[in-house]
């Protein structure tokens, strides 16, 4: 057999590719992400009303998913006002108490159709350490039993979070491992705490890399030992959204960024993320419209939402996946030795 195919006009290409010898390829099977992407929409709720505004026109002008940082349990109300819940799916990021934030929810008014909001609310205990260097209600138990009292909010709401993109930068290694590793192994305790019943109730955040196909592997191999973990624990799928976010180091004046921003959703969309983070690449009205454009083209206007796997039989990518989590799956069992994720997420915050 020839190591070289020949092309049209004297090119040539070495043959790299060969059958996967492992044919089980968990990343294809399972739950796959919606035929429909979700173009996500970030807002800061500083000011709630300015945000209202802007949430409502991003929802008429392609945006279908919305994440609000929330300041004030008081202002979800206005932050909210006028979006149907049961429509537009919300993720609600807020660092105070948990029944603050499930009161205001409760006595939004019939209209917007509160019990069927959909989205989820970041109660991540791992990811919160990361960020403030302390616990979140003053212990890692207390930690997990907000947890646990968030299975009382609507269904819809995914309560067990993984922020793999928001910890990877916080950690040393290779991006690509810490993500999963942490990110979605603090799910997986999540789990294990509350019990596996609940999994149907989790999303994890990824963020891109700068290497393309390194970013579709990471979303693969998430999918992967996903459902590992869940045919494990329930001898069953589970759906599992995940939400996948472009990396740019610093606003820029300069449109040529919007080549890598681009490259990089649709790595995370070839991957199978169920939503991309519209990202601007600084605060103008322009980049935005830019921004948002970028994301719906990619979405609806690539000829490839209509396909269930349009990267089946990419056996290059299929080994980097299945190395990828190899990597972890070991980094895993090491934590385990040493008294298991939360153990390792003590030692590293000093909590």
């Amino acid at each position: 057999m020839s190591e070289m195919i020949s092309l049209p006009d004297g090119f040539a290409l070495p043959v790299t590719g060969k059958a996967a010898d492992h044919p089980d390829l968990p990343w294809t099977s399972g739950p796959r992400p919606f035929q429909h992407r979700h173009a996500l929409e970030v807002i800061d709720g500083a000011e709630p009303e300015l945000a209202n505004r802007r949430a409502l026109a991003a929802l008429m002008n392609g945006a279908s998913s919305l994440l609000f940082w929330i300041h004030r349990a008081q202002d979800v109300p206005l932050l909210l006002k006028d979006i149907r819940l049961d429509i537009a799916p919300v993720h609600l990021v807020y660092g105070g108490a948990l029944e603050d934030l499930a009161a205001e929810l409760r006595a939004l008014p019939a209209s917007q159709h509160p019990q069927a909001i959909h989205g989820s609310i970041n109660l991540d205990p791992a990811e919160h350490r990361f960020r403030t260097k302390e616990s979140w209600r003053g212990s890692l138990e207390a930690d997990l039993a907000q947890v646990k009292a968030a299975v009382e909010l609507p269904k819809g709401l995914r309560i067990l979070c993984g922020n793999g993109g928001e910890m990877a930068p916080r950690i040393t290694g290779t991006q690509s491992i810490s993500q999963l590793a942490y990110g979605l192994g603090s799910i997986l305790a999540q789990l294990d705490y509350l019990g596996w019943m609940h999994a149907d109730r989790a999303w994890l955040h990824l963020s891109a890399t700068d290497d393309y196909l390194q970013t579709i592997a990471i979303v693969q191999a998430a999918r992967s030992l996903w459902e590992r973990a869940c045919q494990a624990h329930l001898k069953r799928s589970a759906p599992l959204w995940i939400s996948g976010s472009p990396k740019l180091a610093e606003q820029t004046e300069d449109a040529a960024a919007l080549i890598s921003m681009g490259m990089q959703q649709q790595a995370l969309w070839l991957g199978g993320c169920d939503e991309l983070w519209i990202s601007p690449i600084n605060d103008s009205s322009q980049a935005h419209d830019w921004a948002r454009q970028q994301v719906l083209v990619l979405t609806y206007e690539n000829g490839l939402q209509g396909l269930d796997q349009p990267l089946a039989g990419s056996y290059t990518l299929d080994s980097y996946t299945a190395s990828l989590e190899a990597e972890v799956e070991k980094l895993w069992a090491e934590w385990a030795a040493q008294g298991g994720f939360w153990v390792k997420i003590k030692s590293l915050t000093g909590a």
